[in-house]
């Protein structure tokens, strides 16, 4: 894709997204941070321990995932998805904690938004947690979450509708991409104060 004068095909660049390219020790530090998030969330919620040993991928989605891929669209933020495997004997609620919580990638290539509050020093990280269903192969336990999400979510954004990018295991490996990808949304509000610097 050309880029001309500050274009991008004819779509204008938001100077508080970067431009800059996802690469290989940006999805190893993505994993590192999910071991972080982990810690502390299963620190916090002893009497979620047992999830701890379900967790089935670490992935990078929603517009990062899509930047990775393509290189066009730019960082608002990152998204990381923990995706933990439901077993059928669980409570049927499809959650660990409803809320996104954020941290800050700290100084980098990406820069900082310029929305976000003074506690960050770069890009904030959105760590979610997500239930799938349980398979023999795990890869088809996310492939039957996504599909559903696509389809019952037509019309409203959903992780589902944009890709989804390994970071652990196998990091890279693209196991979601599919058609008509919204574009951006324009946004002018920040993150949450930081729950940490994302580790080195």
């Amino acid at each position: 894709m050309a880029v001309e004068q500050g274009r991008l095909s004819g779509v204008s660049r938001d100077p508080a997204r970067s431009y800059e390219p996802v690469d290989d020790g940006d999805l190893a530090r993505l994993a590192r941070l999910a071991d972080a998030e982990c810690d502390q969330f299963f620190r916090r919620n002893r009497h979620l321990a047992h999830w701890r040993n379900r967790l089935r991928f670490a992935a990078l989605g929603q517009g990062g995932a899509n930047h990775y891929l393509r290189g066009e669209r730019g960082i608002w933020d990152l998204d990381l998805l923990l995706l933990f495997a439901q077993h059928p004997d669980d409570d049927p609620k499809p959650y660990l904690r409803r809320s996104v919580r954020s941290w800050d990638w700290g100084p980098s290539k990406f820069g900082r938004c310029p929305y976000d509050p003074p506690g960050y020093t770069g890009r904030a990280v959105d760590v979610a947690l997500w239930v799938i269903p349980d398979a023999a192969e795990p890869l088809d336990g996310l492939l039957v979450w996504l599909e559903r999400r696509h389809t019952k979510n037509r019309g409203t954004p959903d992780v589902a509708h944009e890709p989804v990018v390994l970071v652990a295991p196998e990091p890279g490996r693209v196991v979601w991409d599919p058609p008509n990808v919204p574009p951006p949304a324009h946004k002018t509000t920040g993150h949450r104060s930081p729950a940490g610097v994302a580790p080195r």
